[in-house]
């Protein structure tokens, strides 16, 4: 089955809307999909509705952001998006992404780049904040945006209270889901991959996105036997936001579809 596991929406920093998101994955031969939205779940009904209609397999997800020494993404899947404690659990979350952004927004302003955009919305993210700085003339673009203002060392970066990357896997574990470490490589190639496997797998972390844009075929075999290490299934997406086409798809391995219940 053709899959991508690694979608965001207009509900977090995507500019598709969840079923603009749907519809582009049906048009582009997508049997199997997950909106995984940045800290938040509330495009994931909307999606759902558009995958039934559509007849598109479709697994409920979500992508959190966490630190620990460095960002790592863990994404979730099939989680219980209903739970109470799961919710109760991501509010935290999101109040911490709403804090750091308000702090953006202050350096911003504090540098002469004033933006017209609430930065405290739901799911709004860096990317959002990039795009508005890009449409109003401030930066050449997304990539400038990120070297001189949002990135690490950038001039308006600002680095909060953020869930540890254990923390996040065990948000997703209690409400039923399945946790996979996001876009790996960067990991791979600065030597902290074992590190962060070693202490994620014990505790409940099942996948590692092991096929994604850009990973060679030997990076793709090198985080292969990754898996096997950590007996970790090897999950697969594109991280589309929308405005751009990776041409991106995979063969979802038969074990990982059974562990996500996709018939």
């Amino acid at each position: 089955m053709k899959a991508d596991l690694h979608l965001h929406t207009t509900a977090s920093d995507g500019k598709l809307s969840p079923a603009e998101t749907v519809r582009w994955a049906k048009d582009s031969g997508l049997e199997v999909i997950s909106v995984t939205d940045h800290d938040t779940v509330s495009g994931l009904d909307e999606a759902a509705d558009e995958a039934r209609r559509l007849g598109i397999r479709f697994v409920r997800g979500i992508e959190i952001s966490s630190y620990s020494s460095i960002e790592i993404h863990i994404l979730g899947y099939n989680i219980d998006d209903k739970d109470g404690d799961f919710l109760a659990a991501l509010s935290s979350v999101k109040n911490m992404r709403k804090e750091r952004n308000a702090q953006i927004g202050a350096r911003l302003r504090g540098l002469g780049l004033d933006l017209d955009m609430d930065f405290e919305a739901d799911g709004i993210g860096r990317m959002n904040i990039a795009r508005e700085m890009v449409s109003v003339g401030y930066c050449r673009d997304i990539n400038e945006a990120f070297d001189r203002f949002l990135g690490v060392g950038g001039r308006a970066y600002c680095a909060v209270r953020r869930v540890t990357p254990i923390e996040a896997v065990n948000i997703i574990k209690k409400c039923g889901g399945f946790a996979s470490v996001a876009h790996p490589k960067k990991y791979l190639l600065d030597k902290r991959l074992d590190m962060i496997l070693g202490g994620l797998a014990p505790i409940g972390l099942k996948g590692l996105e092991v096929n994604y844009p850009g990973h060679s075929d030997s990076e793709k075999s090198a985080l292969t036997q990754e898996c096997y290490k950590y007996a970790l299934l090897p999950t697969g997406g594109s991280d589309f936001h929308g405005d751009e086409d990776k041409n991106f798809r995979f063969d979802i391995d038969a074990r990982t579809a059974k562990a996500l219940r996709i018939e």
